[in-house]
């Protein structure tokens, strides 16, 4: 059962994939070269200007040959590549990239904290300067205070 539907998946590959690339590649040919490889008039043009002694001089002559030349392998180059790509995940990440674009979308919400005017932020930043400045010890004024009064004791004798 997996082989056939295998086969069915190919299949459709291959019924979809050959006329569109005839398709794409005829307009890119007509649209450079003005030869439409599909139509017996610009075989017989061809055919007639080499039959002629026409010589390849330019290389827009030498491309369009070589393009012409390298079509089948490119059909069959894009045909694997296509044979190899999971079509039913492409699909489902169309679908939620499409819905995903298509709910309204809400702005985020924006939230602004500690607002403050510059002269709170002055006030804030001297406090915190403060509070990281060592403060002066009790016993340290009282000894001080004490070699002050001892001293002046020992002046005034």
């Amino acid at each position: 059962m997996k082989k056939i539907l295998k086969f069915i998946r190919g299949l459709s590959i291959f019924v979809i994939w050959t006329p569109l690339f005839i398709y794409l590649s005829n307009i890119l040919i007509y649209q450079i070269w003005n030869f439409n490889f599909l139509s017996s008039a610009s075989w017989n043009i061809l055919s007639s200007f080499w039959n002629h002694g026409g010589v390849i001089k330019t290389a827009s002559d030498l491309l369009l040959l070589l393009s012409l030349f390298l079509l089948p392998f490119l059909w069959f180059t894009g045909f694997i590549i296509s044979l190899k790509i999971n079509y039913f995940k492409a699909l489902v990440g169309l679908l939620t990239r499409f819905c995903a674009t298509q709910k309204p979308q809400q702005p985020e919400r924006i939230i602004i904290k500690n607002l403050k005017n510059s002269k709170q932020i002055v006030e804030d930043i001297k406090n915190e300067i403060e509070s990281i400045k060592p403060q002066k010890s009790e016993e340290a004024g009282s000894i001080r205070s004490e070699i002050t009064k001892k001293l002046s004791q020992e002046i005034k004798n």
